[in-house]
């Protein structure tokens, strides 16, 4: 492997890495909001804690496609279609692992190891231009 795609590798896990533990916190962060919400007006009835649960649906849905093109576009990396577009359908896959209420912390941790193993591995594709 040379040493660009090495790096383009890196630089892909590493903004995976990110992109999902920081989606997972906010995700855990609007989840503990939503529980307190509906503690705070047990008789609020069908509706309480619905807006932060919805958020938390949202940011969990949202950030981590946001997170994987912003961190590689930080990083001086174009051609990331590949990288967003399948990511956030893994994310999709592998964070309803995550967001259960069964999953222990180290199964979490193996989870997210795993989609920044993909998400390394999906950063090395770059499209080839056509030629004329």
């Amino acid at each position: 492997m040379s040493s660009r795609r090495l790096c383009r590798w890196i630089k892909g896990g590493a903004v995976t890495a990110a992109a999902a533990h920081a989606t997972c916190w906010v995700w855990e962060s609007a989840k503990e909001w939503e529980s307190e919400a509906e503690q705070a007006n047990p008789d609020g009835g069908i509706g309480a804690g619905f807006i932060e649960g919805a958020l938390a649906t949202f940011a969990w849905l949202t950030l981590v496609p946001l997170l994987l093109w912003a961190g590689m576009r930080l990083l001086r990396e174009r051609d990331n279609h590949l990288l967003v577009t399948m990511g956030s359908a893994a994310w999709i896959v592998l964070g309803t692992q995550v967001t259960k209420g069964d999953v222990s912390r180290v199964e979490t941790e193996l989870f997210l190891f795993a989609f920044t193993l993909l998400g390394g591995f999906l950063a090395l594709y770059r499209p080839v231009p056509p030629e004329e």
